[in-house]
């Protein structure tokens, strides 16, 4: 590979399953990503969590460990902890703050660096509803905005870094990115409430997530320099790590094989590339970016991530208190979701 650093950098990967196996560490000691994601197939039990945490922190880089642990729908550690309340139930509350914090003392225990959290996208009836239930703090985008500092307050009080999700807001989306791509209506009134909640916490998260929307244009903003460059950038002046939404999705089935895609995302503006199971194309991804992505791009790229990744350090390092045994996270977990729905 050319250029100044491994094109691998700029990925985060994910495994199958609670272990790595011997072809999963070759790839990831041959090509050492940015960041590990794991999923709840890769969560049983605290004790094997926190194994494959530090598994994964003897591997080359050592990558950062990541998790969407959102609680409500998008809840990682269930299994772990029993319900997590939602961020809509914590936001309508005023436990915005207590479910990061709860979010991120259950991620600094099991061995996680980086929660990919919270939702800024706006509760709206129709889309909103029915493919981003419970995720969505409000429809005001003062109060989502609110409700993320908050939550990002909480999460970084215990030494975990944060990403605010799914720019430019997938809340006017009518489908679900997983399965198909969503189309934004060219509606400047409504594009300005969705950006709103992110120019107001994406600074404090210093990480957004780009989505797979479509604008009128018709490429997903995770493909689009328009959005994850022009806007996001110009318009919005983001210094921070842009990440890309799982590139593996079902919105991004026409827009060509996995190389194509993570070439595609990172020319387009996004600084990290998730491809969150399809482990064995991985390589065949950092070759792309490697031959395709011009050295400037990846050089930007790479930096921003360098400089989100020394403030996660510094996070981590000033984390403040003891962290309290398992059953104690349980219990104040089922608390909490009993609080949120009084």
């Amino acid at each position: 590979m050319t250029g100044f650093a491994p094109a691998s950098r700029l990925f985060g990967v994910g495994i199958a399953g609670t272990a790595l196996t011997e072809e999963e560490r070759g790839i990831l000691e041959r090509f050492p990503p940015w960041g590990v994601i794991l999923f709840r197939r890769n969560i049983e039990t605290p004790e094997g969590v926190r194994s494959l945490a530090r598994e994964i922190s003897r591997l080359p880089g050592p990558p950062l460990l990541c998790v969407d642990q959102e609680g409500g729908p998008v809840d990682r550690f269930r299994d772990l902890f029993g319900r997590s309340i939602s961020f809509q139930d914590a936001a309508r509350a005023g436990l915005a703050r207590e479910a990061g914090a709860l979010a991120g003392e259950a991620c600094r225990t099991l061995g996680f660096d980086v929660d990919l959290a919270p939702v800024v996208d706006r509760d709206l009836p129709g889309a909103s509803e029915r493919f981003l239930a419970g995720r969505c703090a409000s429809a005001e985008p003062e109060e989502i905005a609110a409700a993320a500092i908050a939550f990002l307050e909480g999460l970084h009080g215990q030494g975990i870094a944060g990403c605010v999700k799914h720019f430019p807001g997938l809340g006017r989306g009518d489908l679900d990115t997983h399965q198909a791509l969503p189309f934004l209506r060219d509606d400047p009134e409504e594009e300005a409430k969705d950006l709103a909640p992110f120019a107001g916490t994406m600074d404090v998260a210093g990480a957004v997530m780009v989505s797979h929307a479509a604008g009128p244009e018709g490429l997903p903003a995770s493909l689009s320099p328009a959005r994850a460059t022009a806007l996001l950038r110009g318009a919005m002046g983001f210094g921070g790590a842009a990440f890309s939404d799982d590139l593996e999705m079902g919105a991004l089935a026409s827009f060509g094989e996995m190389p194509d895609r993570c070439a595609e995302a990172s020319r387009a503006g996004c600084d990290l590339l998730f491809v969150c199971s399809r482990i064995l194309e991985y390589p065949d991804c950092v070759e792309r970016v490697d031959l395709e992505v011009p050295g400037d791009r990846r050089r930007e790229a790479a930096e921003r991530l360098a400089a989100y990744a020394r403030r996660a350090a510094e996070r981590r390092a000033a984390a403040r208190g003891t962290l309290r045994p398992v059953e104690a996270l349980r219990a104040a977990t089922r608390a909490l979701h009993e609080r949120g729905l009084e």
